[in-house]
């Protein structure tokens, strides 16, 4: 049974998201206090999980200055629980499951109803995540609603003018955010497909080229160690592209990989931050800052003792509230990036606060080509042929040398370690003979993997050594 009538609509969350914006600090403020209390009630009375979780946290509305009163929770700690965790008994975790296990489901609804992700686990455990209608709801029309006036009216009249194409180049064959919602737009309007394409980041980089070449974007959107790549690709003129618009998210945009990128394409470059958990959580005004969704997502940034950090100040991991999913409540939630709110309102005049984001720092691998010279490869691209791989629960690959790659394992409970290592094997080596690197050793190392000791977040894929 689905947890409670279908309340939300795009065009309404669009609309109240305008209504908010021009309503000021105040609006922002009564929308956040009702939200979560109404959220925090319907976790109590519906989640297992929560209905022990705040055991001891006294009955009540806590609007966000109480929010501190209600302890955080951690991915492992739900990932657990996932079965009391949920409010649908019928959105259970072998349910699930078996619905994500299909790759030709990926873009249609779970049990009709809800959107599943999955996270490639960077905080160290994998995670499903289950949104609701609503949820999906508020992800759409936040992006109408404070996405529209980003780009200058006559840049989107020359999008338009030049037909609009759009370019997606992402991880694909699983239930990934970026995967998941483009194919599900594709399928609400098949007509989308004449102007909007998937590129898998795992094809072979010329092959990539090739193919983007042939399509001619006018709207590009990636990964930053995409974009990074891309960028040499086309000042090399091997890439020969003029997208008006390149989208960056998933990664942390470096500065100078924006100016490389703004450069080489001659376009603006805009960037996000989201997360499988809550979608959009910050989209970026016309100044090309991120301001947080405020008015639907609740973000605090803590210390490494889980303590508030002010505004200016970097924090070591950040808590995230989701206040539109009620089928899965995500209420201060340890998301694990390292943010710095804004200390000063942003002079574009908006009223949601400014973020800085430290997110994924994965590097981009060189490795020696079977023909001579050198292959690239995209670390989201070895990422993920790693982590789809049946039994991997955690997993790190390191370049250890100029024709060597070592991977750190951790195994799902229950799955035969040989096994797995036999399966990671052959699929890394597959993949780097169809790139053109077949020379490259593969090897087991001997310790599992390392989360970054500043941040405790799981790199996934790390470069040579210096020197």
């Amino acid at each position: 049974m689905e947890p409670g009538p279908r309340r939300l609509s795009a065009a309404g969350v669009a609309w109240d998201a305008w209504r908010t914006t021009r309503g000021g600090p105040a609006a922002v403020a009564a929308r956040q206090e009702a939200r979560l209390d109404a959220l925090v009630a319907h976790a109590r009375s519906a989640s297992r999980f929560y209905a022990e979780h705040y055991r001891d946290v006294p009955e009540g509305p806590p609007g966000p200055a109480g929010l501190a009163s209600l302890p955080p929770v951690r991915k492992p700690q739900l990932m657990a629980r996932f079965d009391d965790w949920v409010t649908d008994p019928e959105a259970s975790r072998d349910a699930v499951a078996g619905f994500v296990a299909d790759p030709e489901a990926v873009g249609t609804d779970f049990l009709g109803r809800y959107v599943v992700f999955t996270t490639s686990g960077s905080t160290g455990t994998p995670a499903v995540l289950v949104q609701d209608r609503d949820a999906v709801a508020v992800m759409t029309g936040l992006a109408y609603a404070r996405s529209a006036g980003v780009l200058p009216p006559r840049l989107l009249g020359q999008v338009l003018a030049r037909g609009a194409r759009q370019a997606a180049v992402f991880a694909g064959g699983g239930h990934f955010l970026a995967a998941t919602m483009f194919e599900r737009r594709l399928r609400a309007r098949p007509l989308r497909r004449r102007i909007a394409r998937w590129f898998s980041v795992l094809e072979p980089l010329p092959r990539l080229v090739a193919e983007l070449n042939a399509f001619q974007p006018v709207l590009l959107g990636t990964y930053a160690s995409a974009l990074a790549v891309l960028a040499e690709e086309q000042e090399a003129g091997r890439l020969r592209i003029r997208p008006l618009v390149v989208a960056s998210g998933g990664e942390l945009l470096s500065a100078a990989v924006r100016r490389r990128a703004e450069a080489a394409f001659g376009a603006v470059v805009v960037e996000s931050y989201s997360a499988s958990e809550a979608t959009p959580l910050a989209l970026p005004c016309r100044r090309g800052v991120l301001h947080v969704n405020s008015d639907w997502f609740l973000l605090e940034p803590v210390d490494a003792a889980g303590r508030p950090v002010p505004p200016g100040r970097r924090s070591d991991s950040v808590l995230v509230t989701n206040l539109a999913n009620r089928v899965q409540p995500v209420i201060r939630y340890e998301l694990g990036d390292s943010v710095v709110l804004g200390a000063d309102p942003c002079a574009c005049g908006s009223p949601l606060p400014t973020i800085r984001v430290e997110g994924r720092t994965d590097e981009i691998l060189r490795v020696a080509g079977d023909g001579g010279g050198e292959v690239v490869l995209l670390p989201m691209a070895v990422s993920t042929v790693v982590e789809e791989t049946p039994g991997v629960l955690r997993h790190q690959v390191l370049q250890t040398g100029p024709a060597a790659l070592a991977v750190r394992l951790e195994e799902t409970p229950g799955a035969d370690r040989d096994e797995v290592w036999s399966r990671v094997r052959a699929r890394l080596g597959l993949f780097l003979r169809e790139q053109g690197a077949g020379g490259v050793a593969v090897e087991r190392a001997g310790e599992p993997p390392r989360p970054d000791p500043r941040s405790g977040k799981l790199r996934h894929v790390l470069g040579p050594p210096p020197g």
